[in-house]
């Protein structure tokens, strides 16, 4: 199996795509570090959606979805991950071999109640950091850079998700 990124949609966002939805099965030899899982959370009355990598926390909000962009979901994700890695520095060549990836993205339901959990976290952090702000005021790379450099999850040995994402590649 070459390589593709395989979302956990929650059923929130499996309504909202459209997309057919993969048996999980059948994805179980991709790596860790290519499967995410993705829910659809309302803030500030926008729609939003939050994605978050499995092996490591890294993670993406991106605010006020429109209609349109949930059909070309893929590309939105796939734009979004690359403006993601330059704002967190990550190495060109790590950055390209997680967007190569992203040529095929396969949608299945969600498998992991922790990463689910952790997802429920960063809804709670974006929701606080726009709490009170017009949509305009929003800032979005503040609140990717917070919660990817900032924010350290509990069950991630208490290190940020930038840090687990960037020794996940030491390791390789």
């Amino acid at each position: 199996m070459g390589k593709l990124f395989v979302i956990g949609a929650t059923k929130k966002l499996q309504n909202e795509i459209g997309q057919p939805i993969e048996k999980v099965e059948e994805y179980t030899e991709v790596p860790e570090i290519y499967q995410w899982h993705a829910n659809i959370v309302t803030i500030n009355r926008r729609k939003c959606l939050l994605l978050m990598n499995n092996a490591t926390g890294l993670n993406l909000t991106l605010f006020g979805l429109r209609k349109q962009q949930f059909e070309h979901l893929d590309n939105v994700i796939k734009g979004s991950l690359k403006q993601l890695f330059q704002l967190l520095g990550i190495e060109k060549k790590i950055a390209d071999q997680m967007l190569d990836a992203t040529d095929e993205i396969v949608y299945t339901k969600t498998t992991s109640r922790k990463v689910l959990g952790m997802l429920n976290e960063i809804k709670f952090f974006s929701e606080d950091k726009v709490a009170g702000k017009a949509y305009e005021d929003i800032d979005a790379a503040e609140i990717n850079e917070f919660n990817n450099k900032e924010l350290v999850f509990s069950n991630l040995d208490q290190i940020t998700p930038y840090k687990e994402f960037i020794r996940y590649f030491e390791k390789q």
